[in-house]
């Protein structure tokens, strides 16, 4: 499914985004079919949907970064030296990193997670609008999402406690049988096996999650913004578009995304911190590029999951309700021309 490009009537082309929908995007597409999309989506319009980025992420990444440097690193210093370091200390460097991240290990920290959840919303509008071939602006996107957020908060904080709770039973559960399977095998003389095993049962409780996810919330962000629904609802409709017919394809983008989408942020993060640390930076230096590296490729990566979850939504609306987005594109120029006359 590929979309035409078409310059925008705008001189600043590169924060704009207009392109007539294609009679091909009413078609079903195939899960690699919507990743590829969502790829060329986001490499064609890419100014956009950067500067959407940039609004947001950037005073965060400098907050997050500063505050790290300033408190948090030289907090940890100063316990590792002490002979007998306070509880409420380690806590509170404990809470600072989760809170805040840090950035020589990669983790971004509850702060910046917040904030890409944020920034899903105006992310979510702009994508909508280029499959609609409607022109958008970044100030449009971020005016329109605005109405929105206190029910994105409650959704995916709703969302979290879901996931965390599943997650942390499921494991308790799991781990029991598994540690039992693991010892008898090490007994045995075959700890490799006994490890496998070990591992491979430690994946069910992410699995049994992303199930969760797939069925319940995997649309939370296009249902929340396109479609203006509070959350107690997102679950009901979610499940609508899903249905039992598209569960498993639903279940493997849902396990698959954050593999990828992490994975792929700490891979880079690790060859770029690599090879910084081959240059012998004096202390504060390679501070400094660890973490504007670190921000470069959360920047870079941030959108493509809002993007695939959009676009993976309008292909459900296509496969489920026969959702015409060149139809209803048409009739939007057609209303839009009659009222400018």
């Amino acid at each position: 499914m590929t979309l035409p490009d078409t310059p925008s009537t705008n001189d600043s082309s590169w924060l704009t985004a207009a392109e007539p929908a294609d009679e091909t995007i009413t078609m079903p597409q195939t899960l690699a079919g919507v990743f590829d999309e969502a790829f060329d989506l986001y490499k064609r319009h890419f100014g956009l949907l950067a500067m959407i980025v940039a609004v947001g992420l950037i005073p965060t990444e400098i907050l997050r970064n500063t505050v790290v440097a300033l408190w948090l690193h030289p907090l940890d210093a100063h316990l590792s030296g002490a002979d007998n370091a306070s509880p409420e200390s380690l806590i509170l460097l404990r809470f600072g990193q989760f809170l805040f991240g840090e950035p020589r290990s990669g983790f971004a920290g509850l702060l910046a997670l917040m904030m890409l959840v944020l920034l899903s919303a105006p992310i979510s509008i702009a994508v909508s609008d280029i499959y609609f071939g409607k022109t958008t602006t970044v100030r449009d996107c971020y005016r329109r999402s605005r109405p929105y957020l206190m029910n994105m908060i409650g959704g995916y904080g709703l969302i979290t406690l879901v996931i965390i709770g599943v997650a942390f039973a499921g494991a308790t559960v799991v781990s029991i049988p598994a540690a039992i399977i693991a010892g008898l095998l090490a007994s045995a003389g075959i700890p490799e096996i006994g490890i496998v095993l070990f591992l491979v049962f430690m994946t069910l409780p992410y699995c049994f999650c992303a199930g969760i996810f797939a069925r319940n919330f995997m649309f939370m962000t296009p249902l929340t913004i396109l479609e203006g629904l509070p959350a107690s609802f997102v679950s009901f409709r979610n499940f609508q578009l899903v249905g039992k017919k598209r569960f498993w394809r639903t279940f493997s983008a849902a396990a698959a995304l954050p593999i990828l989408w992490f994975g792929f942020q700490s891979i880079l993060n690790a060859s770029i911190r690599g090879a910084l640390e081959n240059l012998h930076l004096p202390s504060v230096a390679n501070f400094a590029a660890v973490s504007a590296v670190g921000t470069a490729v959360h920047f870079f990566l941030a959108p493509y999951w809002v993007i695939f979850v959009t676009l993976l939504y309008y292909d459900y609306r296509v496969r489920r309700e026969g959702f015409d987005v060149r139809v209803l594109s048409l009739t939007k120029q057609e209303t839009d021309t009659g009222a400018e006359s």
